[in-house]
């Protein structure tokens, strides 16, 4: 369905229930609220493994010099 069928049958609806839609959708935009955990989550900015450490256990000194630049990218660091 296109955005422009779903707009013809949002007019087509009574007051009452575009009223309805409209509070319905809201509720969509507003974020979910994260899922309380036990605070152990690998999602924070600053509980990243040590990939460099991981990598150098892997591989010993075949690891590419330019890897802490990826790695810190990828942190968001930069």
């Amino acid at each position: 369905m296109s955005a422009t069928e779903l707009i013809e049958q949002l007019k087509a609806l009574s007051a009452k229930e575009q009223e309805t839609f409209v509070r319905l959708f809201q509720k969509l935009e507003i974020p979910a609220s994260p899922l309380t955990g036990n605070g152990e989550s690998a999602s924070g900015s600053g509980n990243w493994p040590d990939f460099g450490a991981r990598l150098k256990r892997i591989y010993g000194n075949k690891v590419i010099a330019d890897s802490e630049a990826v790695i810190s990218y990828a942190r968001g660091d930069w």
